[in-house]
């Protein structure tokens, strides 16, 4: 039976590979076995295969196969990336045929770096700093990747799944609508990090939709230019568009990019084909 190691191994490991978590990189290891078992027991089931990026010591690789999965760590830094399977061998030896790890950066991840061909899920504790690209390029690299669960800094989470209007929408939102449906499950004590935080923290959960891919470049272009003006209406916004072309697509021009669901981004995007 495998167990799941505590803050004291976490800075001793840490100590002993010389890393130091990055507050620039927004690094901050998890250190709590209870908590770390309870994202483990919410980790979407699917066809039983998770990719976690950023598992740094492997706090929650741990738990994740302690619950049967097949688990496939992307990790960028190499002391890391290289000491990972060692603890698995140390923790959970019957396990270590069920795991693997990749010396990769998770922002070039290519569907023939991981050799799956039905759907798997993410489960993981993202770098704050680029936690919001890491899923958007997941989700666009690989149509398979069904639904994620994901620890996140609360402002990122808010603006994952905001709602239509709100002063949080933008465009992370919409384009993480455009693959499917997001929602913040819950929040994440401060205590459960080392180092701690001095951000709130939160667990975004997301399940795919199905949607025809060959307009998502168009939709997230027109994205991209309304909220560079975000200010502005859409009369202005998206002014080097054809005005009798906006006129077609029936939507209020004197609206804002954050009055829009990606629907209507989505139809402005078909009149352009």
């Amino acid at each position: 039976m495998s167990s799941i190691p505590g803050a004291a191994w976490i800075k001793s490991k840490s100590a002993q590979l010389g890393v130091v978590p990055s507050k620039a990189l927004g690094q901050n290891f998890m250190v709590d076995p209870h908590f770390l078992s309870h994202i483990a027991s919410l980790a979407p089931k699917g066809a039983g295969r998770v990719l976690e990026v950023g598992p740094g010591l492997g706090s929650l690789t741990l738990p994740l196969l302690e619950r049967g999965f097949e688990v496939k760590a992307v990790e960028l830094d190499s002391r890391l990336a290289a000491a990972l399977p060692e603890t698995v061998k140390e923790f959970a030896p019957e396990s270590l045929e069920r795991f693997s790890c990749l010396h990769k950066d998770a922002l070039k991840l290519k569907p023939q770096d991981l050799e799956w061909e039905g759907e798997f899920s993410l489960v993981s504790n993202l770098p704050y700093s680029v936690s919001v690209p890491v899923v958007l390029h997941l989700l666009s690299s690989f149509p398979q990747l069904s639904s994620f669960l994901v620890l996140v800094q609360k402002e990122v989470g808010e603006r994952m799944c905001a709602k239509k209007g709100g002063k949080n929408y933008g465009i992370p939102t919409l384009k993480l609508a455009w693959f499917g449906e997001a929602k913040i499950c819950e929040n994440v004590p401060r205590t459960i990090f080392w180092p701690v935080p001095h951000v709130d923290s939160v667990l975004v959960e997301f399940k795919r939709k199905l949607r025809g891919q060959d307009l998502r470049e168009k939709t997230f272009f027109l994205i991209d230019k309304a909220f560079s003006s975000r200010r502005k209406t859409l009369k202005n916004s998206l002014s080097f568009l054809d005005k009798s072309l906006l006129e077609q697509s029936k939507i209020d021009l004197s609206l804002r990019p954050e009055n829009l669901s990606v629907g209507d981004f989505e139809s402005i995007a078909a009149l352009l084909s």
